[in-house]
């Protein structure tokens, strides 16, 4: 009897964690954070040539680039008119994102999504040489870290121990959670990089590797010829990205094990069942690459760790497979989100319709069940594309595409003021819709940006000298030349500030039912948000015209409160439609 009462509550946990979603995280605001690009908070951790260029010859001189330096200007250690986006380091490092956390609590947010923090050579850290300590160069003893990384066994969570980097890591999250911030982190599972451990060995001992079926190997070397026959598969044919093994169900056990290994300690470090002192989610890299059973797997391990954990795929797509209800994933970044945004917002020759921007809106509107909606990443912009003051620039085109130096015409300097105003009005849209809306790092500080690497600059700081940005033919790019001046912009900060502090005042904007207002002029949208006794209404004018009319306002009995220009009276039976590229947020009341 015992035996069968185990088994029930056995299984009672596993379905209760499986279909649970986490209250935190619906309608929260998320801030993303390169963590090599946001702030260096110690210079004795900064990466040395040795590792910047994996064991080629390192130039002499090597040093990382001074933060305020001009982007696009040639690096010092190298005899090139031309800048080395691929070798430079800026130095961010974990100790930097303590010391701006009080920073992102001022803006309001309430959750951070770091890029890989994992130990790796590149700057972007997807190519993991590591899944159970974070890089060394993030932490406060490089040296004392690889020795203690040296004398552990892998495939031993016995002898794992916490390097200082570890330990800082952890800091991070109390400091995060003592000013109510969640933090989740990439899972970069479907490859690793050619440093991984495991990849090291079948590198040095080929098909006398036990980590041999880690991979997919093609080809194994030939000792008793002079080539190297070696061919594996890398992630979309990337050789520093080998891919893990796998059949059409799961990943190869090696592999998945030491991965579920690698996300328990995370999510409960010291081992105690409470999983407070952890991370709060994930976000999993190319989810849609890696199999479906594995996910099922892995998530309901995740979910019976820490049943409010959030677990966010990358998927460019809707994939109702694989988010919702007890499904792997609560949620997706949601470029379909951002694809809408861009047609209705930021296309100016072949703008959506009212009808064409709703009918985008309502494809995953549709799909996805409310409590799904409410955890959806809001995105519009990432380390994956241009900026969204650089998309306003230049607009068009399609979400993600010729963005960046091969588009003869891509302008990549400084935003206009218009362009600005845009800016505005889309983060005003993702505040206001449903969802959980995410903020790319500096987006709310006037960084601009093309896509990858100039996506990826280093934060703008109040308190930091910025050089000018000089685009030149030298830049790689072939319009916008000139000198631009870069500072932190301070009008445009405490504006995305009042905005998320409206949000997280009213209950309405962050879980509540969402309703859209009918017969608008073209260019002109409207929803309303409920929750309640609490009511509130946002309009939105996506075009370069002041409005010659008003609408009727949905509740005639009730008056309407402007949020955002609290000097304006209270208006019954008519509103006034927002000026150009402007909004209005209404509190409807008695």
């Amino acid at each position: 009897m015992k035996k069968l009462l185990f088994i029930f509550f056995a299984l009672y946990s596993i379905i209760t964690a499986q279909s649970s979603y986490p209250d935190w995280a619906k309608g929260i605001v998320w801030y993303q954070i390169f963590p090599e690009r946001f702030s260096n908070g110690n210079v004795m951790n900064d990466p040395e040539a040795e590792k910047v260029f994996n064991g080629r010859s390192a130039p002499a001189g090597y040093v990382i680039k001074d933060w305020g330096s001009d982007w696009f200007s040639p690096e010092h250690w190298k005899n090139d008119i031309k800048p080395d986006f691929t070798h430079r380091r800026y130095g961010g490092d974990l100790q930097g994102i303590i010391s701006r956390l009080d920073y992102i609590k001022e803006l309001g947010v309430g959750g951070i999504y770091l890029n890989p923090v994992f130990e790796a050579v590149s700057h972007h850290k997807y190519d993991g040489s590591s899944f159970h300590h974070i890089d060394v160069n993030f932490g406060a003893d490089p040296t004392g870290d690889k020795k203690i990384m040296n004398a552990e066994k892998p495939l031993n969570p016995e002898t794992w121990k916490f390097t200082t980097a570890d330990s800082l890591f952890l800091k991070l999250l109390d400091e995060a959670h003592k000013r109510d911030i969640r933090v989740i982190i990439d899972g970069v599972f479907n490859h690793c990089g050619r440093d991984f451990w495991a990849f090291n060995d079948l590198i040095s001992k080929g098909e006398n590797s036990e980590f041999k079926d880690w991979f997919m190997v093609k080809k194994f070397d030939d000792p008793s010829t002079p080539e190297n026959e070696f061919k594996y598969k890398g992630w979309w044919n990337i050789a520093s990205l080998p891919e893990f093994n796998r059949n059409d169900s799961t990943l190869a056990p090696g592999p998945k094990d030491y991965i579920i290994n690698s996300t328990i300690k995370w999510m409960d470090p010291n081992g105690d069942g409470d999983p407070s002192d952890g991370i709060d989610g994930w976000r999993l890299d190319v989810a849609a690459d890696v199999p479906a059973g594995f996910w099922k797997e892995w998530s309901a391990r995740v979910k019976r760790i820490n049943p409010q954990a959030i677990i966010v795929g990358e998927l460019w797509e809707t994939h109702p497979e694989l988010i919702g209800p007890d499904k792997p994933f609560h949620s997706q970044m949601n470029y379909s989100f951002a694809y809408a945004v861009n047609e209705f917002f930021i296309w100016e020759k072949k703008k959506l319709s009212n009808a064409g921007f709703r009918e985008k809106l309502e494809k995953f509107i549709k799909i996805y069940d409310k409590n799904t909606l409410l955890v959806l990443q809001n995105l519009v912009d990432s380390h994956d594309t241009e900026r969204l003051a650089s998309m306003l620039m230049n607009p068009d085109r399609d979400y993600d595409r010729d963005g960046s130096s091969g588009n003869d015409n891509y302008y990549a300097g400084i935003p206009s003021v218009s362009a600005r105003e845009q800016q505005l009005l889309i983060a005003a849209f993702q505040i206001c819709f449903p969802g959980s809306p995410m903020i790319y790092y500096g987006d709310e500080a006037g960084m601009w940006g093309a896509d990858d690497p100039h996506c990826r600059k280093p934060m703008l700081w109040k308190d930091i000298v910025f050089d000018n940005e000089v685009i030149s033919p030298e830049s790689g790019f072939k319009s916008g030349f000139g000198s631009y001046p870069v500072k932190f912009d301070e009008n445009l900060f405490e504006s995305y500030k009042k905005l998320i502090a409206l949000r997280v005042r009213y209950k309405a904007l962050q879980t509540g039912d969402y309703r859209l207002i009918e017969n608008l002029p073209e260019g002109y949208f409207a929803i309303e948000r409920s929750l309640g006794d609490e009511k509130i209404l946002a309009v939105f004018n996506s075009t370069r015209y002041y409005p010659e009319f008003s609408i009727i306002a949905p509740d005639q009995e009730k008056k309407y409160y402007d949020l955002w220009d609290e000097s304006s009276p209270p208006v019954m039976g008519e509103i006034g439609l927002p000026d150009k590229l402007s909004f209005k947020i209404f509190r409807v009341a008695d």
